[in-house]
């Protein structure tokens, strides 16, 4: 990380040039990872993780140790780059008399770590780009300035309408490097190095993708499908500007939990209508909950769940019968005679049947949630 790796020779050269005094750099944990005292890296400071939280200078007076676990007395500062706060920088000394020399500090320590991060490749390349990402999609005081800021600096220009698309193993692990090196390396070619923004966020790949000609989507679908045998990819709708790319984002992450199939589109009608469904059940979970209670008294949890993968694989071929039974390599009437226990259980056999098959898809939507998407398959 950017800090760990500079803080040591921060320090020293800070030290320096206040007179040789004790400096110690700690982290966003609020633990020493640098200091003219050796001895004291690697253990706690309170002050330095209030610091942290607050966003502002913790000044320790000594009347106050007590309060201030593995501090001393001094003048703890936030350090930022480009307004996210990244450390803290510590001098020792009293509050009152060292005020001037701390404010230097911490104005130095902040241009030294900004510079560097602007003139270093490797940075720019990972780190940086990470930073705007989370920028973007975590959105906190000033954080979109921030991204603005580091995008203007790497000559990175978003041009909307703006796609979020998130992309996850197939089989629920977490993506890993290196081996899923091969499959990034084969997307890159389809990204825009100075338009789209991309990065691993919670074990998932992240992409923010500029306006295009031909949605890539469509590209994957037609020159890469391999990648679809191993990976889902799911887009969101497109969106007006970077105040719209958290809504962007969960959209795609809903869809990467939830949809069935290994590309998803928003753009889409049949991903759009499965969407919808999808909020549906998320926004009246109590009467779905009381539907599965009442199969769940009918039925064990093995046959409510055949009895529902059924359903799915039924009305997936348009309530045909013969091809149900056909993909499910059961005879038609063992395929009649599941729908018709499961409807009875569920009290829905006298309702029409767009409302039978609205209710059992909201309660297939509902299992898919609490069980995870490969509980029905």
């Amino acid at each position: 990380m950017l800090l760990e790796s500079l803080a040591k020779e921060l320090v020293r050269v800070t030290s320096e040039l206040v007179g040789g005094r004790t400096i110690n750099i700690m982290n966003t944990e609020g633990y020493i990872i640098a200091s003219t005292e050796p001895e004291r890296i690697g253990t706690f400071h309170q002050g330095a993780l209030e610091a942290v939280r607050t966003g502002k200078a913790v000044n320790i007076q000594r009347s106050e140790l007590a309060n201030y676990p593995g501090a001393k007395e001094g003048c703890n500062m936030p350090l930022r780059v480009c307004g996210t706060v990244i450390g803290v920088v510590g001098m020792y000394g009293n509050p009152a008399e060292i005020q001037y020399l701390a404010h230097l500090l911490e104005v130095y320590a902040a241009m030294y770590y900004q510079l560097e991060a602007m003139a270093s490749p490797k940075l720019s390349s990972t780190e940086l780009r990470s930073r705007i990402l989370s920028d973007l999609l975590f959105p906190k005081e000033n954080s979109q300035a921030d991204a603005c800021y580091l995008m203007r600096a790497q000559g990175i220009h978003l041009t909307p309408p703006l796609v979020v698309a998130v992309l996850s193993k197939s089989t629920g692990a977490p993506l890993s490097l290196p081996q899923d090196q091969g499959m990034l390396s084969k997307l890159e070619e389809y990204l825009q190095p100075q338009q789209d923004l991309s990065g691993i966020i919670s074990d998932r790949l992240v992409l923010v993708l500029s306006h295009r000609k031909t949605p890539l989507s469509q590209k994957l679908r037609q020159e890469a499908p391999e990648l679809l045998e191993t990976y889902r990819i799911s887009f969101s709708a497109p969106w007006g500007d970077l105040t719209d790319i958290p809504k962007a984002y969960a959209q795609a992450t809903a869809l990467d939990d939830s949809a069935p199939e290994a590309m998803n589109d928003m753009a889409e009608l049949p991903t759009r209508c499965h969407y919808m469904l999808s909020c549906v059940a998320s926004s009246d979970e109590a009467f779905l909950e009381k539907l599965r209670s009442q199969a769940l008294e009918a039925f064990s949890p093995r046959e409510y769940l055949l009895l529902l993968e059924t359903a799915r694989c039924y009305y997936d071929k348009n309530r045909s019968v013969s091809q149900a039974a056909e993909a499910m390599f059961i005879h038609k009437n063992t395929l009649q005679y599941r729908m018709r226990r499961l409807l009875q259980a569920l009290s829905l056999s006298r309702h029409t049947d767009f409302q039978q098959e609205f209710v059992v898809r909201l309660l297939l939507e509902y299992e898919t949630r609490k069980q995870g998407r490969w509980a029905l398959k």
